[in-house]
């Protein structure tokens, strides 16, 4: 059985939450948020044609929709 892990006090939670930030570059600015989230909720115009399924059936037989 692995050992228990002792609780961390605020102070080193808080720490650790600051060495965390660092490691990511993370940003305290607005504007830096807004670009990051705008990026990953970015709406695809056209899907890539490697995810695109065809009509066509699948070599086992069956329509994959």
């Amino acid at each position: 059985m692995p050992a228990k892990q002792s609780k961390l006090t605020d102070a080193e939670r808080h720490k650790r939450f600051l060495d965390m930030a660092k490691e990511v570059e993370a940003s305290e600015q607005k504007e830096d948020f807004d670009k990051a989230f705008k990026k990953v909720t970015a709406v695809i115009k056209e899907p890539p044609k490697h995810l695109v399924e065809d009509d066509a059936p699948s070599k086992s037989g069956r329509n994959p929709r």
